[in-house]
């Protein structure tokens, strides 16, 4: 797109493209840690994995095995994550990380399970994928890279599958404020990729009315070039995909709207994203309001000439919206005559 084209593209046309077949590698694509940060890694795998096995501090629990001391350089994402990992920062994790630091340390332990057959690991060290704790996940990671490389994290391991990761992930949803968008993105997948089999069966899984969960589906079904032109898409509103997504249904005012994308992402202007909202509505309502002849009949009007009676001015305007005027070259009207009455012809046009 153009010299503006959202960091964000990549991570939506991943989301958008993976079923139940999934391509492990465009899957990881959105979630990559070391994309982010920068992180050292253990002197040996193997003394790091048997220090974890052999743990004094891991114990077993009726909901799975938890681990007191445990290395977030050993885990990667859940590739079906809600949260965009790419999209954290500082500013964002700011109160995770001061705890960190400092001597008050985690307070919620991270859900993990070891990483399915055929899933992708982002590097040789990698053993389990974070279902629930990503904002922990990047926080602890900062901190190792930034203050502290002895950081651990509290984990519990669960025997999960997708649809009971999915049920934990939706809990953290709960726990922690996540946007419109991420959630809607969230939901999208799961029924894209198949861990879910309908709307009904998701919405009942995870609890979420059956109001909320179409509100929230609209993000996925906004035109991924329209969300790149949003420099963070999590500020899109749900409010503005549904509009969006009603002015893309017709073919014209979608493609005005692609084209108005184009003009944004080119811009040197920096547009905020309400901004952006207005601008890519108001084309899309101007290319659909343009009447169409459906709603327009034909309408003709003659204006005789004063003094020899003939008709000197014809009017129309044809079912296409097209105005067409014909003035006769000996007519005697002043020049402020015709005009004056071409004016009226046109305000009774536009009624």
């Amino acid at each position: 797109m153009g010299s503006k084209k959202s960091l964000f593209g990549n991570l939506v046309e991943n989301a958008s493209e993976n079923k139940k077949n999934v391509d492990e590698e465009e899957l990881h694509h959105s979630s990559t840690i070391s994309s982010i940060i920068k992180t050292k890694r253990p002197r040996s795998r193997t003394n790091v994995l048997n220090k974890i096995a052999d743990s004094g501090n891991s114990e077993k629990k009726q909901d799975g095995q938890y681990i007191d001391d445990f290395d977030p350089r050993l885990c990667q994402i859940w590739h079906r994550q809600s949260r965009y990992f790419d999209l954290l920062n500082e500013q964002q994790c700011n109160d995770l990380i001061s705890d960190f630091k400092s001597h008050i340390g985690q307070k919620i332990p991270i859900i993990i399970r070891e990483i399915p057959s055929g899933v992708k690991k982002n590097s040789p060290e990698i053993r389990y994928e974070v279902v629930a704790g990503a904002r922990r996940l990047w926080s602890s990671l900062y901190v190792i890279n930034q203050f502290n490389d002895k950081f651990r994290l509290k984990a519990i391991v669960k025997n999960l599958d997708d649809k009971q990761a999915a049920i934990e992930c939706e809990k953290e949803n709960d726990r922690e404020e996540l946007s419109a968008f991420e959630r809607g993105m969230y939901y999208h997948r799961l029924l894209e990729q198949g861990v879910f089999d309908s709307h009904r069966q998701l919405a009942d899984s995870l609890n979420i009315p059956k109001t909320s969960l179409q509100e929230l589906l609209e993000f996925g079904k906004i035109d991924k070039k329209i969300v790149e032109v949003f420099p963070d898409p999590r500020e899109i509103k749900k409010s503005w995909a549904k509009s969006i997504n009603q002015l893309c249904a017709n073919q014209t005012s979608r493609k005005s709207i692609l084209k108005k994308t184009e003009d944004i992402a080119e811009s040197d202007l920096d547009y905020t994203p309400q901004k952006i909202f207005i601008l890519l509505q108001k084309t899309g309502r101007m290319a659909v309001d343009v009447p169409s002849t459906s709603k327009f009949e034909a309408i003709s009007k003659e204006i005789k000439d004063p003094k020899s009676m003939r008709v000197a001015i014809r009017m129309e305007r044809t079912r296409t919206n097209k105005i067409r005027i014909s003035i006769d070259n000996k007519i005697s009207m002043t020049k402020k005559d015709i005009i004056k009455n071409m004016e009226d012809f046109l305000d009774e046009c536009s009624k």
